[in-house]
């Protein structure tokens, strides 16, 4: 039989479908498949010889599972680089089809990687956890803006602590702005309940990675953050050098080159946006409480500003975090008394019924071991009030 490439131009409520050979003769005129009869067509019309080619989109993993079980390959196209490959004056949902059965008949199609479902959960529910915190955050907010408007500052440390909820319910305001003061902190406690819920199955899943441990010896990543990143980077070995993985966070700067002329510009932004965000994030955090970022940062910020020095130890962090993964190295600024707090905070979100040993402590000495730091585990680790103290002897950086 011979092997046929298919294109399939998806949207919501459709798929429009188109097949050519090796000479990029058309055998299948472009066909609307509406998607409830997508997996009926696949069963009929695809064998194991043919390669189907599909672009990014919202259901794009559903549809490479789905068409996985029929076709010989499934291949998903990066849908910007093929956009510039196959521009066209006249565009339509035919002619995309034809183009993408072309391109990958050609081997034009610039593929992209397809993570394990188990990745693919593990992004979902990073990403699940951001969308809670920025909602949270948008409704803090609007509390915040509802006190300014009154002229009401608040006497207590900050409003959203048990206090402050409190000194707001009892404020005079007039019944639109008690209306909508009942509704936000009805709607803050909701949110913080299911962020306390989807934090608690983070730290749960997380034991079972040997690299978030590793990735929480650098200032400005916790375990949220470390489950966040590795879950965009998914196997650090698909990237064969810190450049590679700075582009596919899009923190690489543009270029600009024609003929004996050749300019850097910003960063290209092309990538993972999700990963480009924690780093900055992280980078923030990091130039605030480590010195040996907070130097970087100032010196770049007299060179070119706060926000490009931001940018700047944004890809500085994540070539340490390839070498981290990649050569499974040890952090040499990192901070002992820091990095084990941390790891009890992780320890004390599990909750002790779940956690995979005895005691919090066994916990913080097991991680420490998994990442080769078993001398902080001769710290003495004390109880005083409930809160564990960390005092350190004998341990000396590398």
């Amino acid at each position: 039989m011979i092997p046929r490439f298919f294109g399939l131009d998806t949207h919501k409520q459709f798929v429009m479908a188109a097949a050519v050979d090796h000479q990029q003769t058309l055998l299948q005129p472009p066909l609307r498949i509406n998607m409830p009869q997508l997996e009926s067509w696949a069963a009929n019309t695809l064998t194991r010889e043919d390669t189907v080619v599909i672009e990014v989109t919202t259901n794009t993993w559903q549809l490479h599972k789905l068409l996985s079980q029929y076709a010989g390959e499934v291949v998903v196209a990066n849908p910007y680089k093929t956009k510039l490959i196959a521009e066209a004056r006249i565009k339509s949902d035919k002619v995309d089809a034809i183009a993408l059965a072309q391109l990958l008949a050609s081997r034009f199609i610039a593929e992209v990687w397809v993570p394990d479902p188990e990745t693919q959960q593990h992004r979902h529910l990073a990403a699940h956890r951001a969308t809670l915190v920025r909602q949270r955050t948008q409704i803090k907010n609007r509390l915040q803006a509802l006190l300014t408007r009154h002229n009401l500052p608040c006497p207590h440390k900050s409003l959203f602590t048990q206090e402050g909820r409190q000194w707001l319910t009892q404020q005079p305001f007039p019944l639109v702005a008690q209306l909508e003061c009942q509704h936000w902190l009805r709607q803050l406690q909701v949110l913080d309940e299911d962020i306390h819920e989807t934090e608690r199955l983070i730290a749960l899943l997380a034991v079972a990675d040997d690299r978030v441990p590793r990735l929480m010896q650098l200032t400005g990543i916790g375990v949220f953050t470390a489950f966040a990143i590795l879950a965009q980077i998914g196997d650090i070995h698909r990237f064969p050098s810190p450049k590679k993985l700075a582009s596919f966070a899009g923190l690489v700067p543009s270029l600009h080159q024609s003929g004996n002329r050749s300019y850097n510009g910003h960063i290209t932004k092309a990538g993972s946006p999700m990963l480009r965000w924690l780093l900055v994030e992280a980078a923030r955090i990091a130039v605030r409480f480590d010195p040996h970022w907070q130097a970087i940062y100032d010196r770049l910020k007299a060179q070119r500003g706060a926000n490009i020095a931001a940018v700047a130890v944004a890809r500085k962090l994540l070539v340490v975090i390839w070498h981290l993964l990649h050569d499974q190295s040890t952090y040499r600024f990192l901070c002992p008394q820091t990095y084990v707090t941390k790891l009890q905070q992780w320890a004390r979100l599990i909750g002790r019924k779940h956690l995979p040993v005895a005691s919090s402590r066994e916990f913080v000495e097991q991680q420490l071991q998994r990442v080769q730091l078993a001398q902080l585990t001769q710290s003495i680790i004390s109880t005083q009030k409930g809160n564990l103290k960390v005092q350190f002897r004998n341990f000396h950086q590398t």
